[in-house]
């Protein structure tokens, strides 16, 4: 079982001025729907109490800032760095910037004084931690990699808690303050399931089979490109919804359909391709599918634990981000619930026989579901509010 962050589990009420938290992270999906997730937990926590609660985003510019608008979070955009692991001339402009996003931070914390801090690591996020740990603001971090990355590394030593998403984690930091308790989902999860209107809309027959094909919130073009050739042979065997990312949709759509067309022209209506699904949509169609295939993200692997679903990981490759996505998978695949294809083994032929073993033996696919189920730890984002809230009031 997941261990607390702490031992307190009720919350007084408390003084009536506003309660401000800063939220920061990197620019990335897998790092703004968990600090999405987590506010919607807060509010949660402040409506209860009749509180009058106040969040604002500080760090790094966001992939879609209509995101946080749309929970009416603040948003306050710093000048992010980012040290890549390969030469780039860019990693020279980015230590300079450094030192320039400590003290807009410090300006901007200075400014409004937030309560806490909940910091989800990443490019931009380092400066705030430093900068509220200088104004003595307590600070809870956390890492959804089995590996963690550097900026969570580096803010550990000025954290008040660290919670962490994998057992693996655990080890990388202090033990007096570290907790294990999963990456935080929607607290709204359990709430969205798909009705007959939402098969309708999006042209899906419920009683056949259903593949979800997604690569982040931005898309992943090796997957792409793999699933353009094999496309013509997954239709034979289900449906398929194919989060495609922004940048290269029509490119990648039009592709797609020209091997469907070539090959399997009966089964064009059942490929569907989108460039963004807004983060509600993509969880119904999580629940629709009988099988997922996605990166290996914390966020997505905890996802799809909640859900349920077997699915097929194919984690980004070490020269390209590190170990973390490939440790996050081999960890989630000892469990049983999911398959993992490497990249350098992300081939047409591959791809298709573990379709086929999966979707053609309901055994296999009962058991991977409820190993993921499991594996979900789906309090995740109310346990980090509740911290995050303790931290306030030490009650």
């Amino acid at each position: 079982m997941a261990k607390k962050l702490s031992n307190y589990v009720k919350i007084k009420p408390m003084k009536t001025e506003p309660i401000r938290i800063a939220i920061t992270g990197g620019a990335s999906g897998g790092h703004l729907f968990p600090l999405i997730s987590v506010t919607k937990a807060i509010k949660k926590e402040a409506e209860q109490k009749n509180w009058n609660i106040e969040i604002f985003y500080v760090g790094a510019p966001v992939f879609k800032k209509e995101i946080l608008e749309e929970e009416n979070i603040s948003y306050y955009p710093l000048a992010s760095s980012k040290i890549r692991r390969y030469f780039d001339p860019r990693n020279l402009i980015d230590i300079l910037k450094f030192p320039l996003g400590i003290f807009q931070a410090l300006k901007i914390l200075y400014k409004f004084m937030p309560d806490a801090i909940f910091s989800k690591g990443g490019p931009g996020s380092l400066q705030v931690v430093f900068a509220s740990w200088l104004l003595k603001i307590p600070i809870l971090i956390h890492e959804s990699d089995s590996i963690p990355g550097r900026t969570n590394l580096k803010s550990a030593r000025f954290a008040t808690k660290i919670a962490v998403s994998f057992e693996q984690a655990k080890k990388y930091f202090p033990k007096n303050k570290t907790a294990l308790i999963g990456n935080p989902i929607d607290p709204d999860f359990d709430r969205l399931e798909p009705t007959n209107g939402d098969y309708e809309n999006l042209k899906l027959d419920k009683d056949r089979k259903i593949i979800l094909i997604q690569g982040g919130s931005q898309g992943a073009q090796k997957i792409n490109d793999v699933i353009i050739e094999s496309v013509p042979q997954i239709l034979k065997m289900a449906q398929v919804v194919h989060q495609v990312g922004e940048k290269n949709f029509q490119e990648t759509r039009l592709t797609a359909e020209g091997f469907i067309l070539e090959e399997t022209p009966t089964k064009k209506s059942d490929y569907h391709a989108y460039g963004f699904i807004p983060h509600n949509n993509l969880i119904i169609i999580m629940k629709m599918a009988d099988l997922i295939i996605s990166r290996a993200g914390g966020g997505a692997i905890f996802e799809i634990a909640a859900a349920g679903k077997p699915s097929i990981l194919v984690p980004l490759p070490e020269e390209v981000a590190g170990r973390h996505q490939i440790e996050n998978a081999y960890e989630y695949a000892n469990t049983g619930a999911c398959s993992v294809i490497e990249q350098p083994n992300f081939t047409t032929h591959i791809l298709n026989s573990v379709i086929k073993k999966i979707l053609e033996d309901n055994e296999t696919q009962k058991s991977m579901s409820e190993s993921a189920k499991q594996f979900a730890k789906p309090q995740a984002a109310q346990m980090i509010a509740k911290e995050i809230i303790y931290l306030i009031t030490k009650e």
